[in-house]
């Protein structure tokens, strides 16, 4: 349940998630999790998961709860806002999975490191992969 930006309330505004990661992310940027109910166990067909809830913004007001909650999956976001410390947050959660995924196939992959950008490419990607990964490295360099 950790893969995608899960909402609990259909309430515009809602500032709760079941994705951990993003919890993790929101709290990193220092937003709090509300004072009242924190944290929720919940039952689900797949088992229990936990729902975060969250304050609207973090103590300095730099970061608004539901923008970075939105901005999250937004690929479109990431790409106008690459030095942005909540991007800085989410690709380190996807470096992570892409790396442990890396280790448990045993699929070689290379270091590739652009100005202050490092990136991590399976030595087996195609050639259209390639084009897009050092197209999307030098746009950020």
């Amino acid at each position: 349940m950790n893969g995608s930006n899960m909402l609990i309330s259909t309430k515009p505004g809602a500032l709760e998630t079941t994705n951990t990661k993003l919890a993790a992310a929101l709290s990193a940027v220092g937003i709090p999790l509300n004072k009242t109910v924190p944290v929720r166990l919940l039952a689900g067909e797949n088992g229990r998961t936990h729902c975060f809830f969250f304050q609207e913004k973090s103590p300095c007001g730099d970061y608004i709860t539901i923008d970075l909650m939105r901005a999250w999956d937004d690929k479109e976001w990431h790409r106008q806002n690459p030095e942005h410390p909540f991007a800085y947050l989410k690709v380190a959660f996807d470096n992570m999975e892409r790396l442990t995924d890396y280790v448990r196939s045993g699929t070689p992959i290379g270091h590739v490191t652009k100005g202050k950008k490092i990136g991590f490419l399976s030595l087996n990607a195609s050639d259209t992969a390639q084009k897009i990964f050092f197209k999307e490295l030098n746009r950020h360099s």
